[in-house]
């Protein structure tokens, strides 16, 4: 059985670094390092900060990540431009925590283990809300997020990336 196992930021940066990029362009074959030497130290800094992984027997197969969220970050910039006075004081108050990543490698997928990843993300935050951003043709991940109360927020918001992304947001008290 997959084990689910909590890394902190130092792991994030230091010893299960290889491990975590080496999935990333299993699920992300058009990223690079580069850009995970840009993101990673920035978002392993932020408050809140906390990642799930998975492993299958040695192997990393799974990961989930996220942190508080807040003005002067770019994607809670660029949401928060895209919503309405009432959306933004609804699903981005002070402390709304944003799920930045969960992905399973591919010859993993369909198991389970991308809610697993999902409900230990979650479990005991003490966040109100919570809000993610997904690539609008993903069905599988709008599918796993919808089954577990989340709710479409945007139907298209500008991240500079080649596909629309939509936003979803889940109430958490």
């Amino acid at each position: 059985m997959a084990e689910l196992v909590a890394i902190g930021p130092d792991d994030v940066l230091g010893p299960a670094r290889a491990e975590i990029e080496a999935l990333w362009l299993e699920v992300w074959p058009t990223a690079t390092p580069e850009r995970l030497d840009e993101i990673f130290p920035r978002h392993a800094a932020r408050e809140g900060f906390r990642m799930i992984t998975v492993r299958a027997g040695d192997r990393l197969v799974g990961l989930a990540y996220g942190y508080l969220g807040g003005p002067g970050e770019w994607w809670h910039d660029r949401v928060s431009a895209a919503m309405t006075p009432e959306q933004r004081a609804e699903w981005l108050p002070p402390g709304h925590f944003e799920l930045a990543e969960l992905m399973v490698s591919p010859a993993e997928r369909r198991r389970g283990l991308g809610g697993r990843l999902h409900d230990a993300m979650l479990a005991g935050l003490r966040a109100p809300t919570a809000v993610l951003s997904t690539q609008h043709n993903n069905d599988p991940a709008l599918a796993l997020y919808s089954r577990r109360g989340w709710q479409l927020l945007l139907e298209a918001v500008d991240l500079a990336a080649p596909t629309p992304y939509v936003v979803m947001g889940k109430r958490l008290r």
